[in-house]
């Protein structure tokens, strides 16, 4: 997960949501590690998820199937909020789990 982040910081980095919007590989990269960081985050023992309420780890699931499924209707506005928005967050709560058990 903490991987899947960093490429998407590392591709995004500088860049605003309209050169965002107007990049269709770059919005695809980073659908794509979404959905990594997604599928990723249903292999979490519920334990440590339940340690980390803050996030919100049923919504983060979902949005895999939504990119997998609903792939005609994802709306780029609500992919570069998950950039801008969820990713740090969760990207903190990972390193502080990963720190805590570092060898799971």
């Amino acid at each position: 997960m903490l991987d899947g982040i960093a490429w998407i910081e590392r591709m995004t980095v500088g860049k605003s949501f309209t050169e965002f919007a107007a990049d269709r590989p770059l919005r695809d990269a980073v659908e794509r590690n979404i959905e990594r960081i997604s599928e990723a985050s249903r292999h979490l023992p519920d334990d440590l998820k339940e340690a980390h309420v803050a996030i919100p780890w049923p919504q983060i699931a979902r949005v895999g199937n939504i990119l997998r499924h609903v792939y005609r209707r994802v709306d780029p506005v609500m992919i570069w909020e998950i950039v801008e928005l969820d990713l740090p967050s969760l990207r903190v709560v990972l390193e502080e789990m990963l720190a805590a058990h570092p060898n799971d």
